[in-house]
């Protein structure tokens, strides 16, 4: 159930941060990198929800590691994907 959770999460962060940054390349850039600059965010997230006892043995810890892992993924494939592409997107007069 927390896999499921995590997994929700990150994709909710991720097609957030996308919709707020269409037809903006330099935006979504940034997006890129702070989704990747996001695994270090691990470090906290990891003793935090230890404590507050909402993931309790090694499954929740590998859980949390795919969900940082997946955040850190999609702001590659952002970064790969705008230096492919144009600034701005041409309106075709068909």
């Amino acid at each position: 159930m927390t896999l499921i959770i995590f997994i929700i999460v990150a994709l909710a962060i991720v097609t957030y941060s996308l919709s707020l940054t269409t037809k903006n390349k330099k935006n979504r850039i940034m997006t890129g990198i702070v989704l990747m600059l996001s695994v270090l965010t691990y470090l906290l997230t990891l003793p935090l929800l230890h404590e507050t006892k909402v993931i309790h043995d090694l499954e929740g810890t590998g859980f949390l590691i795919v969900f940082h892992l997946l955040k850190s993924l999609v702001g590659m494939i952002i970064i790969i994907a705008c230096i492919f592409t144009k600034t701005n997107l041409i309106k075709s007069n068909e």
